[in-house]
């Protein structure tokens, strides 16, 4: 039964925000042992939460709350160990209820791994707690 385990997958364990501005948000991590699956390639669930989380951050970066009403994600290539990975997400719709955002995640290389998009529905602000 030990060959069937399933190693816990860590995501936000080491990350550097890089930019924040009005609905673009950039974050740099790089892949380690808990990143992996047991294929040794970057986990596609680390990088969906990944993107899932940095697009919503966009959306904060206006001063909205939001959830996730639904995604679509490609993965195009495989990580591995010690890849610089870079992801960028930034809202390409700005409704008022919702927002689309797009994220894509780079390798030093300037290669695509994933292009996602995540459709955010606004849940309020952050000015209504105040």
């Amino acid at each position: 039964m030990d060959k069937y385990h399933i190693p816990p997958v860590l995501v936000f364990e080491n990350y550097e925000l890089v930019e924040v501005s009005n609905g673009r948000v950039v974050i740099e991590t790089r892949v380690v042992d808990s990143s992996l699956n047991i294929y040794g390639m970057t986990h596609g669930g680390y990088l969906f939460t990944f993107c899932d989380n940095v697009a919503g951050l966009a959306v904060f970066s206006q001063g909205y709350k939001c959830v996730t009403l639904q995604s679509n994600v490609h993965f195009t290539r495989a990580g591995h160990l010690g890849d610089k990975l870079t992801i960028t997400a930034e809202i390409v719709h700005d409704g008022r209820s919702t927002k689309l955002v797009e994220a894509v995640v780079t390798n030093e290389k300037g290669q695509k791994l994933v292009r996602a998009s995540f459709t955010m529905f606004v849940t309020g602000t952050f000015e209504e707690e105040s």
